[in-house]
């Protein structure tokens, strides 16, 4: 089974990174890129994150209002301890600049990697907006597009 290690937008280019099988050992990395539109599920699901960045970032609810894009999400997967986590990437337009304010999250795990840890960790509200995105990232690979369903069968 494979896992989406990174999710990212840029310029019309949708860049999926999925790892299968476990490093140091046979693993093998897929680095899918694609200019077809995204579904719109897929792209609320990106902008969705704002809310949370705004929490992980201490952000006043005002900050950046219409202006703030997510990029990307990066998620790590420990293989001793099976926790993952993610770091979210993004900009916000300036109006003291041409050049965006560009930022990335905290890396925070989904959960402790030893009992008795005090990490701190990514929200579970935000952690749902991580998995919705992948899930629908996954879609997004099936055919799952602007234009419909490539694929429809592959899609359900």
């Amino acid at each position: 089974m494979s896992r989406i290690a990174k999710i990212k937008t840029k310029d019309g280019l949708i860049t999926i990174i999925e790892v299968s099988g476990k490093e140091g050992s046979n693993s093998k990395t897929t680095e899918h890129k694609l200019y077809d539109d995204p579904h719109p599920d897929f792209t609320k699901a990106m902008q969705d994150l704002v809310t949370h960045v705004r929490t992980i970032l201490e952000w006043p609810t005002s900050y950046g209002l219409g202006s703030i894009h997510i990029g990307g999400v990066s998620f790590s997967f420990s293989e001793d301890t099976e926790v993952e986590g993610a770091v979210i990437s993004g900009s916000v337009g300036l109006d003291t600049s041409d050049s965006p304010f560009s930022f990335n999250t905290p890396h925070l795990p989904f959960e402790q990697y030893a009992e008795g840890n005090t990490a701190k960790l990514m929200p579970e509200d935000a952690q749902d907006a991580l998995e919705l995105l992948r899930k629908e990232a996954r879609e997004y690979l099936k055919g799952k597009r602007a234009q419909g369903s490539l694929f429809p069968l592959a899609a359900e």
